[in-house]
């Protein structure tokens, strides 16, 4: 998330393919149950090593984030409810601002489409987003606007994703530039083979090289 003070440590866009096509979201990550009366669940030092190799963060705000997480959520995972509440405290922005987004920004994290986001699901979400390269945090986004996980975007889907962009940044002036005709525009510069729909390539490798566009897009800055 943006709002980080932390320096930015660099985490690969290949990691995160390889996470979604090939592992499915958490496999390595697997907290044991030691106390069913406190719902007390621990990571072992395997889960660890892997996390700080995902995220590149230390072992010690591994261990804070997790304490925390499942002090807020002892069933270890966050609904779309749950998951807007932890993301409304990460980011700087109103909570007003925030809601339109925050679906979109679930759907991406929620890496193996089951409809929630678990611990390490949200830790890898997290730094990426926060920080990640430019290209790993390009990866998540394009999960942003893929709404229906076809791994393709159309013009359909970038306009509601856009409009939550819109209201996010505080755009007050829309009727000027609306979200429709936005997205359209975005469409014929995403759209470099021009059959209707846009692969994650296309998506990143535009925004990439397009600043302007990319701030206006992109909700991980």
């Amino acid at each position: 998330m943006g709002n980080t003070n932390h320096a930015s440590n660099k985490v690969g866009v290949s990691t995160v393919a390889k996470k979604r096509t090939e592992q499915g979201g958490n496999p390595s990550i697997n907290p044991t149950k030691v106390d069913d009366k406190a719902a007390k669940w621990v990571l072992s030092e395997r889960d660890i090593k892997f996390l700080c190799s995902q995220t590149g963060l230390p072992e010690n705000e591994i261990r804070t984030w997790h304490e925390k997480f499942f002090h807020d959520n002892p069933d270890g995972r966050l609904d779309r409810d749950e998951f807007r509440k932890i993301f409304r405290i990460l980011r700087q922005e109103s909570p007003d601002s925030l809601d339109n987004i925050c679906d979109h920004v679930f759907r991406a994290f929620d890496v193996d489409g089951n409809g929630f986001v678990e611990f390490g699901e949200f830790l890898l979400g997290f730094a990426i987003c926060s920080r990640g390269d430019l290209r790993s945090r390009l990866d998540y986004a394009f999960e942003c606007y893929d709404l229906d996980s076809n791994g393709f975007i159309t013009e359909d889907e970038i306009e509601p994703v856009l409009r939550g962009m819109y209201t996010l940044l505080g755009i007050k002036h829309s009727a000027d530039y609306p979200p429709e005709i936005a997205a359209k525009d975005l469409m014929n510069k995403l759209d470099l083979t021009k059959d209707g729909r846009v692969t994650k390539d296309e998506f990143i490798h535009f925004l990439m090289k397009e600043g302007m566009y990319r701030n206006t897009v992109n909700p991980f800055h």
